[in-house]
């Protein structure tokens, strides 16, 4: 019995020291206490299916990037909407487990007889994480937030107060989602038009009016939540989800706690998140965090193609699984500018010998043939990837068209295309086009290891075909600011991924139509530049009018023929994912795309 309460002793002795080193504490400060079970349960409470686990431990992750913002309506990174997550909660949430769309706030749902209205009914009883109820007054703040409109002093036109990527994506067929309280916990929101994807899209984060209203009004809205909020003032930001701020130390570390009024509980009614502290630690690069990982230092993490099999030789040492999760739902393409436009001195975004090349469908096939991916893949991941043939992954299941070209590494045939087009070769190799002008452009890429492995390549590739390419690097705000702003590239790369877990390709229609923002080869066009844009357009519109899923993925998958056809997108690849963690958690599932946390509140832990 002495032994065994020493044992006891010293485990509590370890926890303590891990807690001071965590938090960053000295002996004179005492870690956060953890409340849960002193608050009532809300009457609607969501009773999980998870199996029974206890509370407990500390559930600490690195971090490469550091939240830009507290405020989800103000643009950020990938990294920050994942940790909002952990905070805020919308109506309805994805579970990768059953690949269903669940109530969250919401209760329930009913669609209206003609498919053009949406009634929720919101849970009764919860409250914010300060303690203030929630109703469907903060559901209408929330889109108020987002849809609310003024003149514009210059043009005259009407613009959002607060624009937003939600703004346009709330745009349906061109008019504005109408929403209605009907009590304090039923909202009603009414479709100009029968609107496919409406449960993906109305997964927006439900924010309290009661914090934010005023800012809303005096208009310092996108200016509430930052991160110095965070630093200096943690219980300001409130939200419904499992955690809330206790302590953020830029460069270091944020502490999330339970949040005591937590809306989910456990079948014995235990209310959730089961874990006492989520920490996040913050590293300079994502080697360090798999490096921390691999080291018994981190509880999960995500762990690159290069780094499985170092990593995976540690897994019995330190007491982890590492899981393998296929094909990623990332995906990378480079592409060519075809900007039409000119700036402000009315000098055109490209010359015009370069527009020509640009726009020509056999160009731009003739490249994606001449580069070697699969010698990519090789260098850069070992071989653990996949070429892709589309901009929707193979990982996003029916949505992915399987019937597409390939354009295999083939450099004959990349010559043959170029010959097609009025190209030819000097004694020397290298290539001109039909009015004599040398082919030679410039690759604009990200600072960084792999971009710089994968621009080495192509640069080589297009060598070997004679084209001469320069590789120009920058930061990445310089790169977005030349391709979405002053237009100054010829071409260059990027990823395109979500930490979603659920697809719906309204997700990215501001790629896919000529209007949209992201339409990167020429972004927010009047009108469609060409003919095979206005078919894109049009199917966009027509697979978001219906509510058969068959229908809308046969829509989807023309849209992937054309754009595979006319490859405004030279597709890369999509890596091997892995993850990586601890042997000592329960409740985990892996999916196969999005964060592998997506159900925290329900992980703990018998080792705590």
């Amino acid at each position: 019995r002495r032994q065994r309460q020493m044992c006891i002793r010293d485990r509590v002795f370890i926890g303590l020291l891990v807690l001071f080193a965590l938090f960053g504490l000295t002996a004179c400060v005492e870690p956060p206490q953890v409340e849960r079970a002193i608050h009532p349960l809300p009457e609607d409470a969501f009773v999980t299916d998870a199996p029974l686990g206890r509370y407990g431990g500390i559930f600490v992750l690195n971090e490469t990037t550091q939240p830009t913002t507290f405020n989800p309506q103000v643009p950020n990174n990938v990294s920050t909407s994942v940790l909002l997550t952990r905070l805020l909660t919308p109506l309805v949430a994805f579970d990768p487990s059953s690949q269903t769309y669940e109530p969250a706030l919401a209760r329930s749902w009913e669609i209206g007889e003609d498919n053009k209205s949406y009634t929720f009914h919101l849970r009764r009883g919860v409250l914010w994480s300060d303690g203030s109820p929630f109703t469907a007054d903060d559901v209408i703040f929330t889109f108020d937030c987002i849809l609310t409109e003024i003149e514009d002093p210059e043009s005259g036109k009407l613009r959002p107060k607060y624009p937003s990527r939600y703004y346009k994506q709330y745009l349906i067929n061109g008019e504005k989602l109408r929403y209605t309280k009907v009590d304090d916990y039923t909202v009603r929101f009414d479709l100009p038009t029968v609107y496919g994807p409406f449960i993906y899209d109305i997964r927006q984060p439900i924010l309290p009016k009661h914090k934010l209203h005023a800012s809303f009004v005096d208009g310092s809205f996108t200016k509430q939540w930052s991160t110095q909020v965070a630093i200096e003032s943690p219980e300001e930001i409130v939200g419904t989800g499992p955690f809330t701020i206790f302590s953020y130390k830029p460069g270091e570390r944020l502490v999330l706690t339970p949040n005591p009024h937590y809306w989910k509980i456990d079948q014995s009614g235990q209310r959730l998140p089961y874990l006492d502290y989520f920490i996040l630690k913050f590293v300079s690069e994502s080697n360090t965090a798999v490096a921390h990982f691999a080291t018994g230092k981190s509880d999960a993490s995500g762990v690159g193609a290069s780094d499985n099999i170092w990593v995976k030789e540690a897994a019995e040492t330190y007491g982890f699984t590492l899981h393998d999760r296929g094909p990623s739902s990332s995906v990378n393409f480079f592409w060519f500018n075809q900007h039409r436009g000119s700036d402000e001195a009315e000098k055109p975004y490209l010359p015009p010998h370069k527009l020509r090349w640009f726009t020509d469908k056999r160009f731009r096939q003739a490249v994606q043939y001449a580069t070697n991916r699969q010698g990519i893949i090789n260098a850069l991941l070992f071989g653990k990837g996949e070429p892709l043939t589309s901009i929707i992954a193979p990982a996003q299941g029916k949505w992915h068209n399987p019937d597409l070209p390939r354009y295999d590494y083939d450099p004959e045939k990349a010559r043959d295309l170029l010959r097609e087009s009025g190209f030819y070769w000097d004694a020397q190799g290298k290539l001109f086009d039909r009015e004599g002008i040398l082919v030679e452009f410039t690759l604009l890429l990200v600072e960084s290891a792999s971009f710089d492995t994968i621009g080495v390549t192509f640069v080589e590739n297009m060598k070997a075909l004679g084209l001469s390419v320069k590789m120009e690097r920058c930061d990445f705000a310089t790169l977005l600011r030349r391709t979405d702003d002053t237009f100054n590239y010829d071409m260059t790369m990027l990823g395109w991924g979500s930490p979603d877990a659920s697809y719906d390709p309204s997700g990215s229609k501001a790629l896919f139509l000529s209007s949209g923002q992201f339409h990167q080869w020429y972004p927010e066009q009047s009108e469609p530049a060409t003919l095979w844009e206005a078919r894109i357009d049009e199917l966009i519109g027509l697979q978001e009018r219906t509510l058969d899923e068959a229908v809308r993925v046969a829509y989807m998958h023309e849209v992937q023929a054309i754009l595979a056809e006319e490859l405004p997108l030279l597709y890369g690849f999509t890596p091997y994912g892995y993850v990586g963690v601890k042997n000592k958690w329960r409740n985990v599932f892996v999916p196969s795309a999005g964060t592998t946390l997506w159900n925290i509140e329900e992980i703990w832990t018998p080792e705590p």
